[in-house]
């Protein structure tokens, strides 16, 4: 990505370690591409089981440093500016349903702990939607400002087909990690409450014992893996659905919800966490309460039931991310923010 015409400051030297595999690595090298002198730093999700060890990955010779705020401690240098983002955050106890025993008791105790301290030590903090910045704000008791920089995502490569494949069957998706927090064990209800008519396409290569095999009956609706999806490949997927089916009771932004929206397709989601300031209820898409698979399934026969209906809310969430979620955008505001943080720490020297 060019640099904006007009925004030739001063290139800095920035690092960015950013734990493998996840929507946040995605999201900080699209940094990289638009902020020069940005450079992420790459470790395995593994090395987090000894967050000491994670100090390997930061250095003392750079100007700033960008990390994610549940870990972001670690990485934190003398004399060398933090800037954190709370991409995520599930250590309140509304999580307690949504996770395993081992999962809560991490959240709660060692996570919980390291996030304090992170926003205790960072030069600047971000949250990328209302909903981190005031769950932490209220969970943790936290006074410090926060700033708002939504993510953004790339518009030109997400993008609705110029003709949206047509099948007998309407295409629902789902893609995300699979936990309980994203609620993929809906799947299968959801596909029995559906019925004929619809295919039911999910990421990530859920196993046929807990999921598949809920399509046995003859009266289910069809389901599809579409196995581990490379992240270059998911405009074609977006491309091949009609609808982004999105039960996850806790997103920090909902990053699929935006690329799902920039390619045309209406969003029905769960109404909890961030997914509310992305998708507008009524006009690019549904809505519905936690784990209500009949109201899930209602809201997609009505979009299956009316093609205009669907269009129109897929060109609404399209205009949508032209206006607020693109990667532009983000890149603009995060530079301005790093080059303010970095400008105050050489004051302060």
């Amino acid at each position: 990505m060019a640099v904006p015409s007009g925004e030739h400051e001063a290139v800095l030297n920035i690092l960015s370690p950013v734990a493998g595999g996840s929507g946040v690595e995605v999201l900080h090298r699209s940094l990289a591409q638009g902020i020069p002198g940005y450079r992420v730093t790459r470790y395995s999700p593994l090395w987090s089981l000894f967050p000491p060890a994670l100090v390997g990955f930061s250095s003392k010779k750079v100007s700033l440093v960008h990390a994610s705020a549940d870990y972001g401690v670690f990485f934190k240098r003398h004399g060398v500016p933090l800037v954190a983002t709370i991409h995520n955050y599930t250590s309140d106890r509304f999580m307690r349903a949504f996770s395993s025993r081992l999962q809560y008791l991490h959240y709660r105790s060692d996570l919980r702990l390291f996030t304090r301290l992170t926003l205790q030590t960072a030069s600047a903090v971000v949250a990328i939607s209302r909903f981190m910045a005031d769950k932490v704000r209220d969970d943790l008791q936290v006074s410090r400002p926060i700033r708002l920089i939504y993510n953004g995502i790339d518009e030109q490569r997400f993008l609705p087909p110029r003709n949206r494949r047509q099948s007998q069957r309407f295409r629902v998706l789902f893609c995300g990690n699979l936990n309980r927090r994203k609620r993929a064990d809906l799947l299968g209800p959801l596909a029995h409450a559906l019925g004929k008519g619809f295919e039911l396409q999910f990421t990530a290569g859920l196993s046929d014992t807990s999921h598949t095999a809920a399509n046995r009956g003859t009266d289910a609706a069809d389901m599809r893996p579409l196995g581990r999806v490379a992240y270059a490949d998911m405009p074609m997927v977006y491309a091949d659905a009609d609808v982004l089916f999105m039960p996850s009771v806790r997103e920090g932004f909902g990053l699929c919800v935006a690329e799902a929206m920039a390619s045309g397709l209406p969003v029905i989601a769960c109404v909890e966490s961030a997914i509310p300031e992305l998708v507008v209820d009524q006009q690019g898409g549904y809505l519905c309460p936690i784990d209500d698979v009949a109201c899930y399934a209602k809201a997609i026969r009505t979009l299956a039931g009316s093609a205009e209906r669907a269009r129109l809310m897929g060109e609404y969430n399209r205009a949508r991310v032209e206006e607020r979620f693109t990667l532009a955008r983000m890149v603009h505001e995060y530079r301005e923010l790093f080059t303010e943080v970095a400008d105050n720490a050489r004051d302060l020297q």
